[in-house]
Parts: structure tokens; sequence; C-alpha cells
């Protein structure tokens, strides 16, 4: 009676005499590029009756795979395809690294996120300084990870990969970022600001990385970056490997199966970030880079060039942006790299720093400062390497006194000490504070003051002098 009072709108349907179908591979197979509901109800339907049961009309067939849907708590397909998109955030929780030595000391780790949007395969890095290195070394470790590129990457306005992007359709990039981009053939094409539907897989995995991962690991203590970035893999790996609710399959048995062959291929070289700077090549013939000096043609002294430093070699350009030189990197500090084709054969033109002007200057202070420059100068292979050094002891006879410098040069010789270093720590010692009074009275032989070296000029005092003077007085009573 209550079903007769009560009976639901809509034609009832007798299930058992239709042909039921898998609804977790219509579900999969919609994924697929072109793919539509209309079009997998075609082929079941071609099938007509099977063992005496009839197909679902295109309707019912709708009907019963939104129940199935609405049964796992899951929804229909947004239309993805495989190996077309990457999308790129952080995690909105931080993690710690703990200071052995000095336990309330904490260093702050942010969560790189990368995720592919057909099969939600997905990468996770902990990064200290989200600096462009470091955002460009979290993307190339996800490419190695993923075994390829998409043709274009989605990330989150971040300001370390993106400078302006009012108008989305034609965003600024940073410009190392962009020429990463370049060197992997892929176009990166920033979300919308604060758009988050414009990337909902990566923001999906921000909230299982953040409530599901980073939740547990807050409560584990790490003392470096290494140990938290093997903790966090290991936990994005069982992530990764666990079935979706409701299907039989997991991310990565989709990314396996379905998306990794149709990555692009990486290049042969991966990209290097280069740092930039902007140097001056010095009279020595060089510019220095992180203590270490490199030559240069002579055409170049006194220029400003660009330098692109990379892990292992140095690029150097002119202000117009052409290439000069390629010089291998050196981590030796104070050392030399050097090309012998810009080094002068002789040193006749006055108008740079050269081995005469160094030893004239030298001769001006004493005999102890020039044969301390000419044995600095020997140390070298090649007499520019020393110039530096030659300066460096050289200004001191400003700085304190000539007299100063020449004792100590005279020590540093004595002492087989002849180096900069010496000198520079020492020289202090031997200058004195005491300066001649404004009322002293110039003695009458000028030479003993003006002649570069003095024995003991304290008897033309003034104190000296009065005293004489009382002396003389007392001699005439």
């Amino acid at each position: 009676m209550e079903s007769l009072l009560y009976k639901k709108s809509g034609v009832s349907v007798d299930l058992q005499l239709y042909r039921d179908f898998n609804k977790e591979a219509v579900y999969k197979a919609l994924a697929r590029k072109g793919e539509t509901l209309k079009h997998l109800w075609q082929k079941y339907n071609a099938v007509g009756v099977v063992d005496g049961k009839k197909p679902y009309s295109y309707r019912q067939y709708c009907r019963r795979y939104s129940e199935w849907t609405d049964s796992k708590h899951i929804t229909f397909h947004i239309q993805r395809y495989p190996g077309v998109n990457l999308e790129l955030d952080y995690a909105g929780k931080q993690l710690l690294i703990h200071n052995r030595r000095y336990p309330n000391e904490t260093t702050k780790v942010t969560i790189f996120i990368a995720a592919l949007t057909y099969s939600d395969y997905f990468y996770a890095e902990g990064m200290i300084d989200c600096d462009i290195r470091n955002w460009i070394r979290v993307n190339n470790n996800a490419l190695d990870f993923f075994g390829g590129i998409t043709p274009t990457i989605t990330p989150d306005n971040c300001k370390v990969a993106v400078n302006k992007n009012k108008d989305w359709i034609s965003p600024e990039l940073n410009k190392d970022y962009q020429a990463w981009a370049e060197h992997n053939d892929t176009v990166i094409t920033p979300a919308k600001v604060k758009s988050p539907r414009w990337k909902p897989v990566v923001e999906g995995h921000v909230k299982i990385v953040t409530m599901h991962i980073l939740v547990e690991m807050e409560e584990m203590i790490f003392y470096s970056l290494e140990e938290l970035n093997r903790v966090l893999q290991q936990k994005v790996a069982k992530e990764n490997n666990r079935n979706f609710e409701g299907l039989s399959y997991s991310r990565a048995d989709l990314f396996k199966t379905e998306e990794k062959e149709t990555l692009l291929p990486l290049p042969l070289n991966k990209f290097e970030y280069l740092e930039r700077k902007l140097v001056k090549v010095a009279q020595d013939f060089s510019f220095t880079f992180d203590k270490v000096h490199y030559s240069m043609p002579r055409k170049y002294l006194k220029k400003e060039v660009e330098l692109r430093v990379g892990e292992k070699e140095i690029f150097v350009y002119n202000k117009n942006g052409d290439h000069i030189r390629t010089h291998k990197r050196s981590y030796t500090p104070k050392e030399w790299v050097i090309i012998p084709s810009d080094m002068p054969a002789e040193y006749g033109d006055y108008g740079y720093w050269n081995v005469p002007y160094f030893q004239q200057k030298a001769s001006k202070i004493g005999p102890s400062t020039r044969a301390l420059i000419d044995a600095v100068i020997k140390r070298y292979a090649y007499p520019v390497q020393a110039f530096r050094s030659c300066f460096g002891i050289l200004r001191y006879a400003e700085k304190y006194s000539p007299e100063a410098l020449e004792k100590c040069c005279r020590d540093a010789i004595n002492f087989g000490k002849c180096n900069y270093s010496y000198v520079s720590n020492t020289v202090s010692t031997y200058h004195t504070e005491t300066k001649p009074d404004a009322t002293d009275v110039f003695p009458e032989n000028q030479e003993a003051v003006t002649g570069r070296y003095k024995d003991d000029d304290s008897q033309y005092s003034l104190k000296n002098l009065l005293m004489r003077q009382e002396k003389e007085a007392h001699h005439e009573d």
C-alpha cells in the first residue's frame, strides 16, 4: 500500500532485466583525451542483449553512473589529458630543522609540491631558501622524478617565479625562470591571481600534504634538510601508491600505465642557474669573484663586465650582452685562473700597474720595502698576480708612515715572512701616535727633517729647546 501511495516520480526500472557495466572503467576512460560519456554508452549499447539482458538507455546509463560516483564519494572527471600540464605550489604548513648544539634554534622549511594534472602523481621537497636558485633546483628535481616534462606548467604566483601577473594572458616571469622554461621547451602559464581553482590538482595535493603528511612530520625532530626530505619523500611515495578512494588503482598506477610515456623528453643537459653579477676589471688584468682572480684581456681594463656564474664555469659578457669568454670556475680562495695570452709581454705602459711602477714606489720608501716588493712579485708565475698584494703593502706608508712600513718590511724579510698578511697584521705596531706639536721650532738643519731616514729628532722638540735655553741663560749668569 505504501509503495502504491508514495510511489517515486519517474519510471520504475527492474535492474535484473538490464545488463550492468563497469563504472570504474568508465570513470578511468573519461580521463582520456576526447572521451565522453555518450561515446562510452554507444560502445556499451552496440553490444546489444547479452544473456537475455538488454542494455540501459542513455539516460539510465548516466543515472547508474551518477549513483555509483555518489556512493564512492567521487566526482565526475574534469576533462584532463595525460602529459599536458604540471601544477606547482607551496604547502600551507612549514616544518622545522633543529640545531643539535642549540636546541632552541630552529630553521623554517617550506614544502614545494608539483603535481601532474592527469594522474595526480605528485612530488614534494623541502627547501630552506625560496630564492630563484633553489626554485630552479626543486623544479629540476621534480622533472627528474617524473622522468619528463609537460608542454605547460602552472605555478602559483610566487614572487620568485612571477614578477607581475596583472594580465594573466601575458604575465612577466622571472628572467631566469623564463630561461629555464625555454631550455626545457615548455611554457609557464601562472594561475590567475587569487584563483586557486585555476590549479585545482595541486591545491588538492596541498591539502593532502598539509593534513596527512606534514601534521605527522611536525611531531618529528629533524637536524638536517636531507633527513627531512628523506622522510617526506617516503611519505609521498606511500601516498602515490595508495588507491584512490573507491577505486582499485593508485596515482602511481595511472601515471605508469597512461601518463609517463606521454611526457616530453628532458634535454640532455639539465638547466643550470647562473648567478648574475657586474664586476670591474682591475688594473692587474683580472676580475675577482668569490675571492678568486680571473684574467681578462688588456682592452677590458677598468671596464665593467657581466658575469653569469654556474657551478663549473663563469661566462663573461660585455655591456651589450656579447659573450667575451668562459673561465673554468675555481673554489680555491686567492687562486688565479689565467689565460696566458691575457698577460702583457712587457710593462712599458706606465698607465697601468706594472713591475717598475711598484718597484719605484717601494724604493722611495726604503731598501727593505723594495726588497719585500721584489720578493712578493717573485712568488708568482705572472707578475700581475702580485699587484694587488703590492698595492696593499705600499698603501700602509700613507695610512701609518713610510718609516713604520720600512721597519715592518725589514723584520718581515728577517723572519722570512715576505707576504701581505704579515705586513697587514704587524705594521701598526711600528707606528707611533706621537705627532709634532704645532708650536715646535723648526731645526736649523732642515735636511735632518726632510731626509727619508732620521735617527732621532727628539732633540728638536719644544721641551728640549726650552730646557737648552734655560741652561744657556743660567750659564750666562
